[in-house]
């Protein structure tokens, strides 16, 4: 496979003719397009609580620094068959550019990270990486937080030592649940692609809702640790690629016009060995959540409606009582009378 590509030239479509498909990933997510199916299986994770004794290896291919991961790890359910962990890697951009390769309402974000999966069916990520229904990727979006994520030191503290292309480091098993956002109810469901050559059209892409935290300083290591030959190993995303008419499929709906990111508060706790979709401990329903950070629940929404509802109807009584005294007055002056007639009655 020819590996003599850059990021600073994206006309990758002359030696890779998939690279001008109509299935090229990444897209922006407009929020207000998609199409919300809360049909989409919950995503099940099994094998991502990793022992100390696992030996991982850290390397820098030259277009980014990806983890491997060993084919224990697997999406278990919500998918129609069984998807094995490969490889996990990062997207970022430089001190003057975020670096996410998806967008959300046009909305570029800090860094990106993608955990590559693919059908057990087929034995092997080359294998896969070429058929229809060959890779599954989930992608997770960070955003910059006031305090380091202790999660990603597995990662971010052995960039160093991974500086120059082509070096491998070996780092002890950990909890890699612990990398992920923890609504994984929560996504954007769409088809497409590799997002470097050859571009296969072979990816069913998961983009979670929620957003991870990492700080300032530990995305300071991405954009400046690693190298590519002589130059600094940054902004290394694609850009947007057009919809060309696909359905991007949210697995939730909202009461507001728009979908927001939210972001995850960074947690060191383990989350267990199995991931799942589960609902239970969320502190609250987001109907509007913003990237800002404020939010408009669900109970704020509701008390208006209801609040508008008692409105209309104590109005429309008001009127009511007005219109019978009227009424009651004008029967009075022409002199008829009002005559009270009881409800009906089952008695003999």
């Amino acid at each position: 496979m020819l590996d003599h590509w850059n990021y600073e030239d994206q006309d990758w479509s002359k030696d890779h003719k998939l690279c001008n498909g109509k299935s090229q990933s990444p897209i922006n997510i407009d929020t207000r397009k998609t199409l919300s199916d809360k049909t989409l299986p919950v995503i099940t994770l099994e094998g991502y609580k990793l022992p100390e004794t696992e030996s991982l290896t850290l390397t820098n291919n030259g277009h980014t620094v990806a983890l491997l991961l060993p084919d224990s790890m697997s999406i278990s359910s919500g998918f129609s068959q069984k998807y094995v962990a490969a490889q996990l890697h990062f997207h970022w951009g430089s001190e003057i550019t975020p670096g996410s390769e998806h967008t959300v309402d046009g909305i570029q974000f800090a860094a990106e990270m993608h955990v590559v999966h693919y059908a057990a069916k087929y034995g092997s990520l080359a294998e896969a990486a070429q058929k229809a229904d060959g890779l599954a990727v989930l992608g997770v979006l960070f955003q910059v937080g006031p305090q380091d994520n202790k999660n990603y030191d597995y990662i971010f503290d052995k960039l160093q030592d991974v500086a120059e292309k082509g070096v491998n480091v070996h780092i002890p098993g950990f909890d890699i649940n612990t990398l992920l956002p923890s609504q994984l109810y929560h996504f954007f469901r769409y088809n497409g692609s590799l997002t470097t050559p050859p571009c296969f059209q072979t990816v069913t892409w998961t983009v979670f809702n929620e957003t991870v935290q990492i700080s300032q300083a530990q995305l300071d290591k991405l954009e400046t640790s690693l190298k590519t030959g002589d130059r600094t190993l940054d902004s290394n995303f694609r850009h947007v690629q057009p919809l060309n008419g696909r359905t991007v499929f949210a697995s939730f709906s909202s009461l507001a016009s728009s979908r927001r990111i939210v972001p995850k508060e960074d947690s060191t706790e383990s989350e267990g060995d199995d991931k799942s979709g589960s609902e239970s401990g969320e502190s609250g329903i987001y109907s509007n959540n913003r990237v800002d950070g404020s939010y408009f629940t669900l109970g704020d929404m509701l008390a208006t409606i209801f609040g508008i509802l008692f409105g209309c109807t104590a109005l429309a009584f008001v009127i009511y009582v007005m219109k019978q005294r009227k009424r009651q007055r004008s029967n009075t002056e022409t002199g008829q009378k009002v005559i009270y007639k009881p409800a009906a009655t089952t008695e003999a």
